[in-house]
């Protein structure tokens, strides 16, 4: 019974919980304009003479829908416009109003930047999984590479030669990586991995209980060491 309740459960929550985040997106989304979507639609029904007489929760659930569809479309509008001249020079002003207002440009400026950053298409979010010495030396952790550190930093503490050049490495914490530590670490001390970042999310949020399978080369290499005893093995290319 105690097997079966497991195996319930292992092929229940991830479906739980994907759809518990799936309900929070859309009422975050949708939360701010539903009482005008509702009052539209009672509003169209009124002027059309169409009988809209729904209960309360299917006119939440048709409201939502329609705000949805209209911030779909709201975007997609948005971005085609965003690469045409005119709408570039109203966005530039826009960005430097907000720039110029005490207090809101320091905000502005910092959610501009992180957004950009990571919605950008030019290139990944994290490019590597490694191996860190954290937190101490004699402990190791699994650190996610983001890029370079700052020119500035790299100036300062001499960073100059490639096994020196300093590492913008984030460090996840478990089972909740959205939240963690930036390291800037020299590349000397990371040890890389074929890990994927997808299977190291999996390894950080499940506490170490999903252990990512070794690559094919990787399983190879452990059998000829481990194996001391045998002369002749295949080639495994």
């Amino acid at each position: 019974m105690k097997r079966n309740l497991l195996s319930g459960l292992i092929l229940l929550l991830p479906l739980a919980i994907t759809i518990a985040l799936f309900v929070f997106l859309v009422d975050l989304l949708t939360t701010p304009f539903l009482g005008s979507m509702e009052a539209l639609l009672q509003f169209i029904g009124r002027t059309f003479s169409i009988n809209l007489n729904l209960q309360a929760p299917y006119l939440v659930f048709l409201s939502r829908v329609l705000i949805l569809i209209f911030l779909f479309f709201f975007v997609l509008i948005l971005g085609f416009l965003g690469n045409r001249l005119f709408f570039n020079w109203l966005v530039g002003t826009m960005h430097l109003i907000m720039g110029k207002i005490p207090l809101i440009n320091t905000i502005y400026k910092v959610c501009k930047d992180i957004i950009e950053a990571v919605f950008s298409g030019n290139k990944k979010l994290f490019s590597r999984v490694v191996v860190v010495p954290f937190p101490s030396k004699e402990s190791k952790a699994l650190g996610l590479v983001t890029g370079n550190a700052p020119c500035q930093v790299q100036d300062a503490s001499g960073s100059h030669t490639p096994q020196k050049l300093l590492k913008s490495v984030f460090v996840p914490t478990s089972p909740h990586p959205i939240s963690g530590f930036l390291l800037l670490i020299e590349a000397k001390h990371l040890d890389q991995t074929d890990i994927s970042i997808e299977d190291a999310f999996k390894f950080l949020i499940s506490c170490g209980m999903f252990v990512p399978e070794p690559h094919r080369s990787n399983a190879a290499d452990e059998d000829e060491t481990d194996d001391s005893t045998s002369t002749d093995l295949p080639d495994m290319e």
